[in-house]
């Protein structure tokens, strides 16, 4: 009785089908190419999800921006008891040319 009240204090992860089920909603959003994390946190009833996707690294800020918010819809959509996604964009490794991750001076 005591473990699943101190799992939830101590911000443990629920069932990886459920962190499996977020990922594969999130990969599949047009755009994404890779999750790269994928962090689910239950508070109360619902949960709390922070990703990192990886996107093509030739894209628009507005562009990314706009994936970023169709995954967070996607993942709501697939999953109701997830209340919030965080989604942080980043250039898809495989796709950056090198050198490219220098600031042009």
């Amino acid at each position: 009785m005591l473990r699943p009240a101190l799992n939830e204090l101590m911000d443990a992860s629920p069932g990886s089908a459920l962190v499996a089920k977020i990922r594969a909603s999130a990969a599949a959003v047009a755009g994404v190419n890779a999750v790269e994390k994928c962090i689910v946190r239950k508070m109360g009833f619902q949960y709390f999800v922070d990703m990192h996707i990886e996107v093509d690294p030739s894209i628009t800020v507005q562009q990314g921006h706009q994936i970023a918010h169709n995954v967070k819809n996607k993942v709501r959509q697939t999953e109701p008891s997830v209340y919030d996604v965080l989604v942080h964009v980043e250039p898809n490794r495989a796709g950056a040319q090198a050198g490219s991750d220098s600031l042009p001076g």
